[in-house]
């Protein structure tokens, strides 16, 4: 199309250069006609070394944003991958906060129970030892009453101790798997002095 353009543009210019030397008196309208051209021709080659320019230009111009664009999603890959990273360990930290809190439920219910464990003991430790203190009492009374040291440190089976009478101590040994409990009963109670 240009090419076209270019050879009706020199078809006219021939016409008028053959029509000026055909006159005389147009030869400075010849002139003034090639200078109009010159600067027509100037212009246009202005024009394309300032589209030449503008068109560089803008593929420079569209080469940065391509950069920047291209910059901006790895930037935004990056910080999507550190999304998903910080995610991970919330979701970690999370998991990590639920075992934490049923293992501290856990604990609670132990301590709980230890505390009631620990209540029973000390009732049951309380009732001991008025269990004891009245055991003493007793053993105290028994004493008291019958005057019998008991050896605890013999075999079950036997009966053994030292009675301490209003005369002379008297040793007690008796063996229960030879004699009947109302027999040893009855013995016992025969060392015990009934003058009070």
């Amino acid at each position: 199309m240009a090419a076209l353009s270019e050879e009706l543009h020199l078809d006219r210019r021939t016409k008028q250069l053959l029509e000026m030397m055909t006159r005389a008196d147009e030869t400075e309208m010849l002139k003034q006609s090639l200078v109009k051209e010159e600067q027509i021709l100037n212009k246009i080659w202005d024009t394309q070394k300032s589209t030449a320019q503008l068109l560089k230009d803008l593929m420079t111009a569209e080469e940065k944003a391509a950069q920047k664009l291209c910059d901006s999603e790895q930037q935004l890959n990056a910080n999507l991958q550190k999304l998903q990273k910080i995610e991970d360990q919330l979701l970690q930290a999370n998991e990590k906060a639920a075992e934490l809190r049923s293992s501290t439920n856990d604990l609670r219910k132990e301590l709980e129970a230890l505390k009631e464990e620990i209540r029973q003991k000390e009732k049951s430790a309380e009732n001991d030892a008025i269990v004891s203190k009245s055991a003493m009492y007793i053993v105290h009374l028994y004493y008291q009453m019958c005057c019998i040291d008991w050896d605890f440190s013999c075999e079950p089976t036997i009966v053994k101790g030292i009675h301490y009478g209003p005369d002379i101590a008297q040793p007690i040994n008796l063996d229960s798997s030879q004699h009947s409990r109302s027999f040893i009963c009855d013995y016992l109670w025969n060392l015990v002095s009934t003058a009070w």
